[in-house]
């Protein structure tokens, strides 16, 4: 049994309703959970033996969930990948050897901490080092030694590798000259476990060592529907459900992924994933960014969720996501910075904001803008149910996990803030990242006044260092060389697809 906490603050919400907004309360935290908001004469009579913080002029909320990333602790650019159209940037990969998984997630969730957040879902993320279960278990541990909360995604493909659609690949081959033709020929390992029994029993494997963490759970990450036969998206959903576990998975992100399913699923995608039993309240959708009326109206009746990533979608040139479509047609929205936030850093509160602003129509007879509870539902309780952790977190209720976090109210009040602006709009007008104060998981503070508490911020960096720098040599230094052309043949073939399209 853990000593029990008590933290005071001037404004505490416990849940995205702003009616939630409660001035002048506490919340009582013992062995990890929430045992009770109330006020704090009235949680010191019932627990005298709690230690008390008192959280000056700072709004205390439930901890934010990053519902979208993968683990990367250095923005694409510093990795020397110049944004591009999505496709062009994942080809120039190649040219990178696999770094280390376990310094890149152990920073990734430190700089995720000192932004507020508490729990992150890790999208499938594969480094091609030939030994995905490796990669996993060191991202694992870095998370871990972090204390951020996660849920990682057991990643899958099983065609797709060259180009998509996979019938396109033979001829795009073809195109190519002989020395890129051949090295794109040559056999390489999975990019992930392997088919639909290998993936499954490595979920099996993890579940077993894992299964009984605090902080750690799991969920089924196919790439996309494109890179995923129906043999391996149904049979993951089959082993999700009777596993009661997620699946979380990247959709119609660019138009070159929106021309392919029209091609594949001329019924439309998220009807195709329903078909195949992959789509349910268990089911969360990367980006969406081309999702038709069609397709968010059947994920809504579904209770999917769908996680918006402004920043990366605007960086990577896939567009914008109809996030007000998204709304106005009940489809639950969580938000996510997919490692490529626009400023380059993991401001979960910079990507929120940049998504309500795109969301704004300039029409007349439409009213776009994201409620307050729409936004404040994003960060918290919807990324919660994307994470399939609803009710242990997202909000602040007894018996919920204490993951929370402190915003100092001082900045953003100042110089004036008219006393007609309700708190919750200027906060989520104004604060960022750096308005942290405090950031705890499982009961633990982790972040606080700008220091990590459990990681030696210094000793992660040098560590990353290290292995990015390691990465620069290419595990296949002939198809490195042959990067630049295969990009021009990826525009070529995308611009032909596209360009058929509706």
């Amino acid at each position: 049994m853990s000593a029990a906490i008590i933290l005071a603050a001037d404004y505490v919400l416990t849940g995205p309703d702003p009616e939630l907004l409660l001035p002048d309360q506490a919340v009582l935290i013992e062995d990890g959970r929430i045992v009770a908001v109330d006020l704090l004469t009235e949680l010191v009579q019932r627990a005298p033996e709690a230690d008390v913080e008192r959280l000056e002029d700072c709004l205390l909320m439930p901890g934010f969930v990053n519902a979208h990333q993968h683990g990367r602790a250095l923005d694409t650019l510093q990795l020397g990948f110049a944004d591009d159209v999505l496709e062009a940037w994942i080809a120039v990969r190649r040219r990178r050897g696999p770094p280390d998984p376990y310094p890149l997630a152990l920073l990734a969730a430190c700089n995720m901490l000192a932004n507020g957040v508490t729990t992150a879902i890790h999208a499938n993320t594969s480094y091609g080092s030939g030994n995905y279960e490796g990669e996993l278990r060191a991202a694992l541990r870095g998370y871990d030694e972090a204390g951020l909360r996660v849920v990682m995604c057991v990643g899958a493909q099983d065609r797709g590798l060259v180009v998509y659609p996979e019938e396109d690949a033979a001829g795009f081959l073809a195109g190519l000259s002989p020395e890129l033709g051949q090295a794109l020929s040559t056999p390489m390992p999975p990019p992930y476990a392997g088919d639909l029994a290998a993936t499954i029993g490595l979920m099996d494997r993890l579940l077993a060592d894992y299964g009984g963490h605090p902080r750690i759970s799991f969920c089924y990450g196919p790439a996309g529907p494109q890179w995923a036969t129906d043999e391996m998206l149904a049979g993951l959903a089959r082993d999700a459900e009777k596993k009661g576990i997620g699946l979380h998975l990247h959709a119609l992100e660019s138009r070159a992924q929106s021309a392919a399913c029209e091609r594949l699923f001329p019924g439309g995608t998220m009807r195709h994933l329903d078909r195949l039993g992959a789509l349910s309240r268990r089911v969360s959708i990367a980006h969406g960014v081309w999702m038709t009326p069609t397709d968010i109206e059947i994920a809504a009746e579904r209770g999917a969720t769908v996680v918006r990533n402004a920043g990366s979608n605007l960086r990577l040139r896939n567009g914008i996501a109809p996030l007000g479509d998204f709304l106005r047609q009940g489809l639950r929205v969580a938000i996510g910075t997919d490692n490529s936030a626009l400023a380059g850093d993991e401001d979960i509160l910079g990507e929120l904001k940049l998504a309500a602003a795109l969301a704004r129509s300039n029409r007349w007879d439409v009213e776009d803008r994201p409620t307050t509870a729409d936004l404040l539902a994003m960060l918290t309780v919807n990324g919660a149910i994307a994470a399939q952790l609803d009710f242990l977190i997202g909000q602040l209720q007894g018996g919920a996990r204490a993951d929370l976090v402190a915003l100092s109210l001082g900045r953003l009040q100042q110089p004036y803030v008219d006393p007609s602006v309700p708190l919750l709009d200027a906060v989520l007008a104004r604060a960022t990242g750096r308005d942290v104060r405090l950031t705890m998981v499982d009961g633990v503070v982790l972040y606080r006044d700008g220091a990590l508490q459990s990681v030696d911020r210094a000793q992660a960096e040098a560590q990353v260092r290290a292995t990015a720098a390691a990465s620069r040599e290419p595990a296949d230094p002939a198809l490195a060389e042959l990067v630049p052309e295969l990009q021009a043949q990826l525009r070529r073939h995308y611009a032909g697809l596209t360009r058929g399209a509706a």
